[in-house]
């Protein structure tokens, strides 16, 4: 597994990867569909702060987008994982927690998570992946839904 800051010329290839990570939480969550065909989603050049790619064996296995400050709580200087995606194919595989690990590495400081209530497969993910850490954990209302936010710090 491997993360690699994505560049300008990714753009287009995590606008793609988005429209799949949409229609995944679709189950739990409705996403507006446009006349086009594809999922609405206007937070891309928002979000393109510190984004990255998830390469297993040289192929697109996800993204991650790192922002600087949490849209949730709105704590700054605070990094906030404002998406972040792992194609079906590999996930239960360790994929997800490595790529989280790696970017962890990368941005040292206070941190949170946001999931949305009503995601159960983030909620499941996230409290594997946040297990080991001493994250402290609280509800946020915004933007009309119930959100768990972890909170922690990352040195290393």
């Amino acid at each position: 597994m491997l993360i690699v800051a994505a560049t300008a010329e990714d753009k287009p290839v995590v606008a793609n990867l988005i429209q799949l990570y949409l229609y995944d939480m679709t189950a739990e969550l409705p996403f507006p569909v446009g006349r086009d065909g594809k999922f609405e989603y206007d937070y891309l050049d928002r979000f393109w702060q510190y984004p990255y790619l998830v390469l297993v064996d040289d192929e697109l296995a996800g993204f991650a987008l790192v922002i600087d400050s949490c849209p949730v709580t709105s704590a700054a200087p605070c990094f906030f994982m404002a998406e972040f995606f792992v194609l079906k194919a590999y996930r239960g595989q360790g994929v997800g927690r490595a790529a989280f690990a790696d970017i962890l590495r990368r941005h040292h400081g206070r941190w949170h998570i946001g999931v949305i209530d009503r995601n159960e497969g983030a909620n499941a993910f996230w409290a594997r992946a946040l297990a080991d850490r001493d994250a402290a954990t609280f509800n946020r209302q915004f933007d009309g839904e119930n959100w768990l936010v972890y909170e922690f710090s990352s040195n290393a």
